[in-house]
């Protein structure tokens, strides 16, 4: 069975499950910081900039970083700026995931990218609600290539399509 006393050891750190007071932790050492965990508190303190390898804090740059604003290779909190992976409310990175995702591919309620996938999804290749792209399928599709309820674009198919080939084709009833 766990034991619950085995989490007093964080509380020599401060910090929210201590009196509020702001978290500054390094590890291995102070001046090579592989691991850093720096929060401002709950009093209302400045935000707090966490620099290391693997980054934990308020603003968090490292090459994993976690925090309300993290920059890194793989980023996670409210706004990811990530090379390889972003995930947070909003992310910018090759692969992003979130509310707001912008990136190579995307996956959110509002995704923008070369292949993207959300409610509203804008790219190359797009799927969602509301899709607008080159090739898209969605309940309004926007495209070139366009497949769903309302279909617009040059080619494609839709319960009320307005695409070219459907012109075409009535045209060609008349001809």
């Amino acid at each position: 069975m766990f034991q619950w006393g085995r989490l007093s050891r964080f509380k020599r750190y401060g910090g929210p499950w201590n009196d509020g007071q702001e978290i500054d932790y390094q590890w291995p050492a102070t001046g090579f910081p592989i691991v850093r965990i720096r929060l401002g508190g709950m009093r209302g303190g400045r935000r707090k900039v966490a620099v290391g390898l693997i980054a934990i804090g308020d603003v968090a740059v490292g090459l994993i970083a976690l925090g309300g604003v993290s920059v890194g290779v793989l980023a996670f909190g409210a706004v990811a700026l990530g090379w390889v992976l972003g995930l947070g409310a909003v992310a910018v990175s090759s692969l992003a995931g979130g509310a707001v995702a912008i990136g190579e591919l995307a996956a959110g309620a509002v995704a923008i990218g070369k292949y993207a996938m959300g409610a509203v999804a804008i790219g190359e290749q797009a799927l969602g609600a509301v899709a607008i792209g080159k090739q898209v399928l969605g309940a309004v599709a926007v495209g070139e290539t366009a497949y769903g309820g309302v279909a617009i674009g040059e080619h494609g198919f839709g319960i009320l399509p307005f695409t070219a080939d459907v012109f075409n084709f009535v045209k060609g009833l008349f001809d």
